[in-house]
């Protein structure tokens, strides 16, 4: 990542990953994990295998993945995540925790940087990080998770540019692969469900190899 701009989401606060909370089982910040699928009732599924007809969460209605080029504008945005059930207007909407991570080795990785976003309500049913007063006191963020969401994918677009030439530009060229003639790195994103019900959500970015 040397020579990277600096990775910055300034209209968030950030948390650490290292969540504070000694013995748990589960962090919320420990990004090398994905949240389990479910409401916890019966316990919590183990995100399904590869196979798309299984992969869909048996106790939800939408979930999943989906990953998108650079050229997507706010209002299809918004409504993709309309319809994964990621609603700004959802009371509570403002009250969670963001935790960020970037990669090492971004090809080998799969992505460039990546944030999750985790409610008050997983924070405290699902991680069992909080308690019912630390819950009631975590600060509010100044933005909405859907509005963070875009945001990010705003500050990836100033860091890294939104054409092969501007990537290459800003140091993605062969990162993922390409060798810079046939095929160059141009600016994507992944977008993540991880828990419809406690409302867990991951984005990253990421490149892919425009073919000349």
């Amino acid at each position: 990542m040397i020579g990277y701009k600096k990775f910055e989401l300034p209209q968030l606060t950030v948390y650490p990953a290292d969540w504070p909370k000694p013995g748990l089982t589960l962090k919320p910040g420990d990004l090398t994990r994905f949240a389990p699928q479910g409401t916890g009732v019966y316990g919590y599924q183990a995100p399904a295998g590869a196979t798309p007809f299984v992969a869909a969460p048996p106790h939800e209605d939408c979930g999943g993945l989906v990953f998108f080029g650079n050229d997507v504008v706010a209002d299809d945005f918004h409504g993709m995540l309309r319809l994964l059930g990621i609603s700004g207007k959802w009371k509570g909407a403002d009250k969670y925790a963001v935790f960020t991570t970037t990669a090492s080795v971004p090809g080998a990785e799969g992505y460039l940087a990546q944030m999750r976003i985790v409610s008050d309500f997983a924070l405290q049913f699902m991680y069992r990080a909080l308690n019912e007063q630390e819950t009631e006191q975590l600060p509010l963020q100044s933005i909405p998770w859907d509005q963070a969401l875009w945001h990010f994918i705003e500050q990836e677009k100033e860091r890294f540019g939104t054409s092969f030439g501007e990537c290459r530009q800003n140091r993605l060229e062969g990162v993922f692969g390409g060798d810079g003639e046939r095929a160059c790195e141009e600016l994507s994103f992944g977008l993540m469900l991880e828990n419809s019900y406690h409302h867990v959500f991951r984005i990253w970015s990421r490149a892919w190899l425009v073919t000349k």
